[in-house]
């Protein structure tokens, strides 16, 4: 995190000094390592190792100081430890212990802010990472001559520092009111008042400073660096609008003092000053403003990254700009903006009256032009306010009727206004069938039986829309069907069969001949001769349908047989069949070739031989035939003969 950028740092400051040309303020100890001018490893993830950094110039705690640090306790959670600790003692710069001594154990006299990272239950430490200002080299939390404050949670509400992030760590001292705060990513966690230069370093005010850190059986990488992170911040009633001028002010922390700055607001402009002028960016859009520091000891910082959004001013619109008496109210909003979102709105209705929904309901009823005036605010607070006319007109007051009616037959549909002063210049009937037809009274026959939902819509000349309820439209048909063309024999019982749809509905055969009942569904007939029947039938609702079906009557019970057919797929005489006038049942139909050779066979009274065996052809000549079957007063006929087949 805190590696320099060289080729930039290079880039921003030509003066910029390197590493090893800055002479180093600290002193190093064990495995501790330098990282970078301002960066420090204490322990590398191994075990059993230790590290420590002491300042070469010592302080006076006569003098208040107010030291910011980036801590990075590694990555390792429940195995990772054992922790770091920033440390004031006298005793010199050649000091340390590992393990849950944390580097601290051992060196008296001492003030140790101790940011422990693993439970050991010997020294009463609580279950999370947790940070306790101790004296004196005891890391005992239950021993109350070494623990002067906490532990408490390093990080507040959080059970865990171990987590690759770098933590902002702040000691403040304030020699007035002998009063040190704690505080990790600026939140304060410990605050103690004790007077350490007498109750400790027994009135030596002169003190080295650094940081120690150990591993034991588990470890971690633990890191610190003396803080340098350029920030800025913008007040709280900056508005971030296209053309406004943006005050940005400078937020960095850092361990020294800041020398130089450098600014790049990501439009070709930039600032080495530490607080900007204003900023006037030159139009709406997303910028990536770049930060970097300097601090007193040579060090560069990373370069500190930031989005800042400009918003364009809403294009204001809203939609419809006519209202229907009797009909929605609500407006809804249809404003936009190319860089940010719209959030807010005010309208005002021009009576007094505003409202501050999205998509509000107007308020006036009444028909005529008004002028409403909107406001649209993006996120970012960039507002634009238009005034729109905004016409209520009055709609159309209108009934229709409708008229059911038999299949085939015309439909009549009717429209009336109720209120003239009102003109209507369009009329719309939808029909529920897909077809749309524009007048006010019509007729229609519909293509197909069944049940429509039909709608008028009435349109003023102001663009007003009136829709009536929809209506139901009965386009009746009983699908009235009749038993087919047949053969009977002479004096056989013929159950003749109508079918039809609905309730009570009337049938009446013509003319009754042979009929036992001609004003019924199903009457029975007995015949002579042949017969054409006529068949009527009527519904409740007065929808008439006819049928007819032809009666061919054979003297009979017996079989009728052709003596020749001819196959040749031309429509006539292609078959060859047994008409079987007054048989019930067939027992079989079988036809054999010269050789012997069964062609065909068959137990169905409607079969018929299409002059084909085995899928081919059957070849041209006589072919013997046997039927046999019952009759419809139980009596066996045989009967026999040949045909021929003729190609």
């Amino acid at each position: 995190m805190k590696r320099v950028a060289w080729f930039l740092a290079l880039m921003i400051f030509p003066c910029f000094t390197a590493i090893g040309q800055v002479q180093l303020p600290y002193i190093l100890n064990g495995g501790a390592s330098q990282e970078s001018c301002n960066c420090y490893t204490l322990t590398q993830d191994v075990n059993n190792t230790s590290g420590t950094i002491w300042n070469k110039n010592q302080v006076s705690l006569l003098n208040s100081f107010d030291y910011v640090f980036d801590v990075n306790l590694g990555c390792k959670d429940a195995n990772g430890a054992d922790g770091i600790g920033f440390i004031l003692q006298t005793r010199g710069t050649n000091l340390g212990s590992t393990g849950q001594g944390i580097g601290f154990a051992g060196i008296k006299p001492s003030v140790g802010v101790i940011i422990d990272t693993f439970q050991n239950p010997d020294e009463n430490d609580p279950a999370s990472d947790h940070v306790a200002i101790q004296i004196n080299g005891i890391s005992d939390h239950a021993d109350p001559l070494g623990n002067l404050a906490g532990p408490v949670n390093a990080v507040k509400d959080e059970s865990n520092i171990e987590d690759c992030q770098w933590h902002l760590f702040r000691i403040q001292w304030d020699a007035g009111t002998h009063t040190m705060i704690v505080s990790v990513d600026k939140q304060e966690r410990l605050r103690l008042t004790y007077d350490f230069l007498n109750n400790v370093f027994g009135g030596n005010p002169m003190v080295y400073w650094g940081f120690a850190g150990s591993t034991g059986g588990y470890s971690n990488l633990q890191q610190f660096c003396a803080a340098l992170r350029p920030s800025f911040s913008v007040n709280d009633q900056q508005r971030f609008c296209e053309g406004l001028p943006i005050q940005f002010q400078n937020a960095s922390s850092s361990f020294g003092s800041i020398t130089r700055y450098w600014w790049d607001f990501g439009d070709g402009t930039t600032s080495t000053e530490a607080i900007p002028p204003p900023h006037v960016f030159p139009g709406a859009g997303n910028y990536n403003i770049k930060m970097v520091i300097e601090d007193n000891s040579g060090c560069v910082s990373d370069t500190n990254y930031t989005q800042v959004s400009i918003s364009d001013y809403p294009v204001v619109a809203f939609t419809p700009n006519l209202l229907c008496t009797g009909q929605d109210f609500t407006i809804h909003d249809a404003s936009t903006a190319q860089y940010g979102d719209v959030v807010a709105w005010e309208w005002d209705w021009g009576n007094g009256d505003y409202d501050y929904t999205e998509n509000p309901v107007y308020p006036v009823q009444q028909p005529g032009t008004r002028q409403v005036k909107l406001t649209a605010f993006t996120q970012a607070g960039c507002a634009t306010t238009e005034t729109f006319p905004l016409k209520v007109s009055e709609s159309a007051d209108i009934v229709a009727s409708v008229s059911d009616a038999c299949y085939g037959d015309v439909s009549r549909f009717y429209g009336l206004s109720l209120n003239p002063q009102v003109p209507v210049s369009e009329w719309q009937w939808n029909l529920g069938d897909g077809q749309s037809i524009g007048t006010k009274d019509m007729q229609y026959v519909y293509p197909e039986p069944g049940n429509f939902q039909v709608q008028l819509s009435a349109t003023t000349q102001d663009g007003c829309i009136t829709r009536t309820q929809p209506q139901d439209v009965t386009i009746h048909s009983m699908q009235l069907k009749a038993t087919g063309d047949t053969l009977v024999a002479m004096g056989q019982p013929l159950q003749l069969n109508a079918y039809a749809n609905g309730d009570n509905i009337q049938f009446a055969w013509y003319p009754a001949t042979g009929l036992n009942n001609p004003y019924t569904a199903n009457p029975i007939a007995i015949l002579q001769g042949d017969q054409t029947y006529s068949l009527r039938a009527e519904s409740p609702f007065g929808c008439i349908e006819t049928q007819s079906l032809h009666v061919k009557v054979y003297k009979g019970p017996t079989f009728y047989t052709p003596t020749a057919f001819t196959p040749n797929n031309d429509g006539q005489n292609d078959l060859f069949r047994a008409v079987s006038p007054g048989m019930q049942s067939l027992d079989y139909f079988r036809i054999w070739n010269r050789w012997g050779q069964l062609v065909f066979e068959s137990r169905d009274l409607r079969a018929a031989w299409d002059g084909q065996f085995q899928g081919k052809k059957a070849v041209g000549g006589t072919y013997t035939w046997a039927v046999s079957g019952i009759d419809y007063q139980g009596k066996v006929h045989q009967q026999k003969g040949y045909v021929v087949l003729i190609r």
